[in-house]
């Protein structure tokens, strides 16, 4: 810096701002932080090749068979055939009054209350016109929305998606947490949450950034991602005794129907095989049920059931 008092109208001029922007980022004291661009782009993208249709809802509660979408944000972006971010082409937010009060702490955390959904009702016409020009669904946490979109929305049990939270190693990217807002602040923006929209388009800014291990953009890795073929495995009658055996090779249990399971690349799966025969199962006994696992079922409920 100059060691002068800048003139009043240079401090408002965008252009001077930047420069001065710049010239902080470059010294390694000082990080920078923008607001969140309206419009997130790759730079150097190419022409649309696909939509993404980015989604966020805020719910009553944590349990889709219970628990009601408060509202539903949509973003519609183009992303070309290296990944690359285009930018947004169009966007949905909407309430609906989930036909009870919304706890105190939904509140808290949203800023969304009984008085503002009273009467409201998701435009379906206008979710349905979205989700039928997009080739692919993205959320932050696509169990959580994909299970609240399929029992409100059963179209979109028939899109294949895609996890903006756990598609892209970020740990392996040096950043510690898959925290939405912690990933927009260490790509360099800020934004006020937390409300469905503006989640959204906080995702597709993040998703638009080279990552740094080599520069790819984080929806390239993503779409490879979305590419794979898994195969769900459930180690449904696996004796009690290899319960540790089971969580150290990265099984996960689920109580609601007493069952080991993991995902497991499709290429792995004899090996996959071989190690439950060796370890887990007795000769003879039962093997663990298989399910194969495309972007259409992944992230779904109907995985288990459910």
């Amino acid at each position: 810096m100059d060691g002068r008092t800048p003139h009043p109208d240079e401090a408002n001029d965008p252009q001077a701002l930047e420069a001065a922007a710049r010239r902080l980022d470059a010294h390694p004291d000082y990080r920078v932080v923008r607001r969140l661009p309206e419009n997130p782009a790759t730079e150097g993208a190419g022409a649309t090749f696909r939509w993404g249709l980015y989604v966020d809802v805020e719910t009553t509660g944590m349990r889709a068979g219970r628990d009601r979408i408060i509202e539903l944000a949509m973003v519609l972006f183009g992303y070309d055939a290296e990944g690359r971010v285009t930018g947004i082409e169009a966007r949905f937010d909407g309430l609906e009054d989930p036909g009870r009060p919304i706890p105190e702490e939904v509140v808290a955390l949203t800023g969304i209350r009984d008085e503002d959904v009273a009467g409201q009702a998701l435009d379906e016409a206008a979710v349905a016109a979205l989700l039928e020009r997009s080739d692919l669904v993205v959320a932050h946490n696509a169990a959580f929305d994909r299970a609240f979109l399929e029992a409100r929305f059963p179209a979109f049990a028939e899109r294949p998606w895609a996890c903006s939270a756990q598609d892209v190693d970020w740990r392996a990217e040096g950043l510690e947490s898959r925290k939405l807002e912690y990933l927009a602040y260490r790509t360099g923006v800020f934004y006020e949450a937390h409300r469905a929209e503006t989640d959204c388009v906080a995702g597709v800014y993040v998703l638009a950034q080279p990552l740094p291990s080599d520069g790819v953009p984080a929806m390239g890795r993503l779409l490879a991602a979305a590419r794979r073929a898994d195969v769900l495995v459930e180690a449904f009658g696996s004796p009690y005794e290899t319960k540790d055996l089971l969580k150290a090779r990265g099984y996960r249990w689920r109580p609601e129907v007493k069952v080991w399971w993991r995902m497991v690349p499709e290429g792995e799966i004899e090996a996959e095989r071989s190690w439950l025969a060796a370890n887990v199962y007795p000769a003879g006994a039962r093997g663990a049920k298989e399910t194969p696992v495309t972007a259409y079922e992944r992230y779904s409920p109907r995985l288990f059931g459910s």
